[in-house]
């Protein structure tokens, strides 16, 4: 069978309208600081399109460019460089300089079948449709973000975005696709959207950290990681992306069988879609990744959003990191016992809970508490069910498929809403074949014990 090829068509920068933003430098919060060393989180949006490549670049890729320039007017700091500031060692920051730019590949590829769909698709050719984001070592300079379209002609197409974490979270990330594709789409409508409408905040002051003790403790407890790879897999193994659906129906069975073993025990546990997919899921991972007889505890790790732990709460327009890491710990025989399912979302609720209560108090062991747990091989998440992906029509309609595709490095699960149907998730996993052939079927079957649960 023939491999797809890539093709690069044209490489462009990107920058905001000239003269329209002042050269800007924002300082790197602790939020920010603690992905500085995480590799860059990478999404494809899949979009149908049936059109050839030149109809593309006569027809689409002008307005494609237009609109991210008007967007980058507001959302500057995407067009800027993560960069030590001058005369110091220590204070990161975003600067950003008129003339600044995002780079824009566009490419071509074939056999679009081999990268769009639900079934396990080879992560190599996954990674091919990623931009790099490559550090420019002459000057010191790291870019935050990239964009790649690549057109599978008469087929598809893929917009693929690569981000560093330390620029922004996944609400402001996602805030920005949603702005660029809304702009594109309006532009040749009698609807406008102008630049100076969208309100993004960039005030790093809201931060609470007044004497910056929380950004020096994790930034000495990052001192000698670079390109942190928290998966466990070995580069050698083939791996495969593979996505998987709860449907509506399967969160509210799996809702109602965590109330009835609360009420069963007379105990409160937080009951929350979040809290019994990430439960479900987890107990798939660990009956699926590890070795239980070498293993007694499992652990799982997810970032919480901070915003509205804050008093007066922080602003979702916020374009910057506000989310800390929530590790929580179970014993492996407890989890893939007959009481799992409550087991895990016991603990993660509880974890939930400690977390809401005691907001930043230990940030300053974030950083030493995410990489102990990463040496344990942790279930981890990425992206989130409030992120609105499917909402990013640029004038082809919305997403076909939308992928985390950097859960190759992290051995995250990919999280979003369903694209189909209000109250389900979509969910990706990168294994091995053989893995993901387990993990199907803990799914089917894991969804029927749930039901005898029910019942």
């Amino acid at each position: 069978m023939a491999s797809s090829t890539l093709k690069i068509i044209e490489t462009s920068h990107v920058s905001a309208p000239a003269g329209s933003v002042p050269e800007t430098a924002i300082p790197l919060t602790f939020f920010d600081v603690f992905w500085l060393t995480f590799t860059p989180i990478e999404r494809l949006f899949f979009y149908p399109f049936p059109h050839s490549t030149s109809h593309f670049t006569s027809s689409c890729l002008p307005s494609l460019k237009s609109s991210l320039s008007l967007t980058l007017q507001s959302f500057f700091p995407l067009a800027g460089n993560i960069r030590l500031a001058p005369e110091t060692t220590d204070k990161y920051e975003i600067h950003y300089a008129n003339g600044d730019f995002v780079e824009l590949t566009v490419a071509e590829s074939d056999r679009y079948e081999e990268v769009f769909g639900d079934h396990p698709r080879q992560l190599s050719k996954l990674k091919a449709l990623v931009p790099c984001l490559s550090k420019n070592e002459s000057d010191g300079l790291q870019p935050v973000f990239a964009i790649q379209v690549t057109v599978f002609p008469s087929q598809g197409l893929v917009i693929g975005t690569s981000l560093h974490h330390s620029t922004c979270d996944g609400i402001g990330s996602v805030n920005f696709m949603c702005t660029w594709a809304e702009i594109c789409r309006t532009s040749n409508s009698k609807v406008s959207l102008a630049p100076n409408t969208v309100k993004i905040e960039i005030d790093r002051s809201i931060i609470p950290d007044p004497d910056s003790s929380i950004y020096r403790a994790m930034l000495n407890d990052l001192s000698g990681t670079e390109n942190l790879n928290m998966s466990g897999t070995q580069p050698d193994q083939e791996m495969f992306i593979a996505s998987f659906k709860l449907k509506g129906e399967h969160i509210r069975l799996l809702k109602e069988v965590l109330l009835r073993e609360t009420a069963k025990r007379n105990v409160t546990v937080r009951c929350s879609t979040a809290v019994v997919s990430y439960a479900f899921v987890w107990i798939g991972s660990v009956k699926t990744k590890l070795n239980m007889s070498e293993i007694q505890d499992a652990y799982c790790i997810f970032a919480v959003d901070h915003r509205q732990l804050f008093k007066p709460p922080i602003s979702e327009n916020y374009l910057g990191n506000c989310i800390g890491p929530c590790v929580v710990q179970a014993k492996v025989n407890d989890l893939v016992g007959p009481d799992g399912f409550f087991e895990a979302c016991q603990a993660i609720g509880k974890a939930f809970d400690e977390l809401k209560r005691i907001g930043i108090q230990d940030a300053k062991d974030w950083v030493k508490i995410s990489l102990e747990t990463a040496d344990k091989k942790p279930f981890a998440t990425s992206g989130s069910i409030r992120f609105k992906v499917y909402d990013v029509d640029f004038g082809w309609g919305k997403p076909a498929k939308v992928d985390i595709v950097s859960i190759s490095n992290s051995g995250a699960m990919a999280v979003a809403p369903s694209r189909e149907e209000q109250g389900g998730i979509e969910i990706g996993l990168c294994f091995t074949q053989r893995e993901t052939d387990v993990f199907t079927n803990y799914i089917e079957e894991g969804l029927q014990y749930m039901s005898t649960l029910r019942n």
